[in-house]
């Protein structure tokens, strides 16, 4: 059974994974759950331990689950057949403007053709 410090390590490190794979920042998350961003912070920085009621409703906000949340992602990927690179990738690619999606598509475009 995982000790307490180790729990609260996991939630902190999984609470950031499943934020930037919805391409949240961590204001844009407060905001979601009426909270400041450096309360984000310090939960993911192991700092403060989350509310279990508040945590329910990160869970709902990030669509997760609390076994995810304690535990890490399940075997199988939040986008089915993806490594966790390409689920990286696609986190990151999910924060930026339209146009500077189009621009990134190009570019792998190009990287390709040949």
């Amino acid at each position: 059974m995982k000790e307490i410090r180790d729990i609260k390590e996991s939630v902190a490190r999984n609470l950031r994974y499943y934020r930037e794979f919805k391409g949240l920042t961590q204001r844009e998350l407060a905001e979601k759950l009426g909270t400041r961003h450096n309360t984000i912070s310090a939960w993911e920085s192991g700092t403060n331990s989350i509310d279990v009621a508040v945590l329910m409703q990160i869970c709902e906000t990030l669509d997760t689950s609390i076994d995810e949340m304690y535990y890490g992602k399940k075997n199988d990927s939040p986008i089915k057949g993806l490594s966790e690179r390409e689920q990286y990738s696609v986190s990151l690619f999910r924060k930026l403007s339209d146009e500077e999606q189009l621009k990134i598509i190009g570019r792998l475009e190009a990287m390709t053709e040949g």
